[in-house]
Order: structure tokens, then sequence, then C-alpha cells
């Protein structure tokens, strides 16, 4: 972009090659990292962010150009979203960007911890590939509930794809959800009682920040398995490791943990019977390459159009 950009826009962590094209063919963009952003910000008109920028007081504070803050994935966890709107600055983001990724990995994850498969990555002699052959390998789908905590974008479609399984399928939302395939809505301490899977969906709000803690997993059906693909700070981690544990819980698959990176005191390192990944269910080419296209409504914001995507009530 020339000196006569209209308009400067930071982007203080990585975005991909479309994505950057689009924003340098209608504003000046400055690069920069999470640790300096401050040092740019206050010649920005707009701020481009994704997972370690935090948005606060003090960046508002030095941004007085700032007009909209997009963040190139669906949480706003690091975006004070009140305090952006008290000073009028939009903020904007991809919800809708990487649900059916989340979907193949909580799929993923049911399918692992009940069929447990065991890959033949080389040769075995006749007596160990039929004793492994005659082990069981876990539950039948069809025969299982799942429980789905939060009934929007994600969860509605988990639990489409759970039914497709032959699965029954219990979810709980704080909204009326009509869900057009068989499912029935219960209140939690049904859901988790009734559920020999449990699966949490929701943003971090007040309502959701440790939901589940130790009352929470005390009411989880014996043996039951969990999933977080959600947020981290939703789960009371010491308490789900000592769940996992006692054998309250079978098993777990934990994508998003608290804090991130976790410690090396993390409670739920060490367990065999819990799958860990590092926060990686949305990152499938097409979700990330989704995700970076906030620039279209940081544009179109800039430019006084209505954004696509802004911040909804309840989602920050």
């Amino acid at each position: 972009m020339s000196d006569s950009a209209a308009y400067a826009v930071v982007v203080s962590e990585p975005l991909d090659d479309q994505a950057l094209e689009f924003l340098a063919g209608r504003a000046d963009v400055v690069r920069t990292t999470p640790e300096d952003v401050l040092e740019v910000i206050g010649r920005a008109d707009g701020l481009c962010v994704r997972t370690y920028t935090r948005v606060d007081g003090a960046l508002l504070d030095a941004a007085p150009r700032l007009k909209v803050v997009g963040r190139a994935g669906v949480a706003l966890d690091n975006i004070d979203v009140p305090a952006c709107r008290q000073r009028g600055v939009e903020v904007v983001h991809t919800p809708e960007a990487n649900t059916l990724a989340v979907v193949d990995y909580t799929m993923a994850a049911i399918l692992r911890m009940n069929r447990r498969f065991w890959p033949m990555t080389g040769h075995m002699s006749d007596e160990v590939f039929h004793a492994t052959r005659k082990q069981a390998f876990g539950r039948f789908c069809a025969d299982a509930t799942l429980g789905i905590v939060g009934a929007g974008r994600i969860g509605s479609r988990v639990g489409r794809a759970a039914v497709g399984l032959g699965m029954t399928v219990l979810y709980n939302d704080i909204l009326e959800i009509d869900l057009d395939y068989p499912a029935r809505a219960v209140d939690k301490p049904t859901l988790y009682a009734q559920s020999d899977i449990v699966t949490i969906h929701v943003p971090l709000t007040d309502l959701t920040r440790r939901m589940i803690d130790a009352e929470a997993l005390a009411q989880f059906k014996a043996g039951s398995q969990f999933i977080n693909a959600a947020r981290g700070p939703c789960v009371d981690y010491a308490a789900l490791g000592e769940a996992l544990r006692s054998g309250r819980l079978s098993a777990a698959t934990v994508d998003c943990h608290d804090p991130e990176p976790p410690p090396p005191d993390y409670p739920l390192f060490g367990l065999d019977n819990v799958v860990l990944t590092p926060h990686t269910a949305a990152r499938v080419p097409q979700a990330m390459a989704n995700m970076c296209m906030v620039v279209r409504d940081i544009v179109a914001v800039l430019e006084g159009r209505e954004p696509k995507y802004p911040a909804q009530e309840g989602a920050f």
C-alpha cells in the first residue's frame, strides 16, 4: 500500500498470505508481535489479533485512533469487549470458521476413547496376531449416550453426527434450542448423571468458568468420559485429574488447557486414560484460512460498512 493509505492496521500475530494480501490492498499493514504491539498501536485504525495479544484497557488507552479489533478465531477471551465498546471500538471475529474442524475432532475423540484401535505397524507372530484380535476393543458407539453442554454452532453439529452413529443425545443450553434431529433437552445434573460421554461446547463467560469442577464431576455417571475442545478455563483440571485417577471417569480427551501451555505439574500429565492435544482441534488448513479472513470485517468497519460477524452479547 502506498504512503497515502487511508487506514493503518496493526497485525500482531501471523495471518496467511491471502488475508495479508487482501488487507495490504486496502490499508497500511503494520506487522508486530504481541510483546511489541504497544509500540505501534498509537497509529492503528484497526488491530488484527489471534490468541496471545491482550486487548485491554491499557492497550486501548494507547490507541486513540482505533476503530476496530478483529480476532482471527472464535474465542474472545483475550479481548475486553465491553471496554472496546465503551470506547466506540467495534470487535469482530470468525465464529463459523472452525466449526466443522472442531466437530471432526470431537467425533474422533469419541471413537478413539471407545474403540481404542491398535495399529499393526509391523509383523506379528501368529500367536500375537490372534491374541490381539481376540481382545475387547471398547464400546459400540450406538450403545452410548452423549451429553452436550452448549448446543450452538458446534454442539448442535456434534449432536447430529452422534445421532448418525446411533447414539442417544442429551443436551443443555442456556437458550431454548429446537434441534432438527432426535435429542432431549435436560438440566445439567440429569445430563451428567445419564451420559456415557460429556462434551462441552460453550464460550468462556462468568457462567462457564470452572463449570466442570469437583461438584459437577461428582454428578457424572460412574465410568463416563469427558471431552473439552471448548475453553480451558471452563474446567477445574485438578478436580478432573482426581476424577480420572479415582476411576470416577474412565477417560478424557482435552484440547484446551488452563494455562496454555500447561505447566510441568499439570494435573493431567502422566495419566494413561487421558488424551491431551495442544489446542489443535481447529488446526485444519481451510479452517485456519477462514479465521484469517477476519480482515474482511476489519476493512468493512473501517470503510463504514456493517461487519458480517460482530461480537455478540454472551460470546465473551
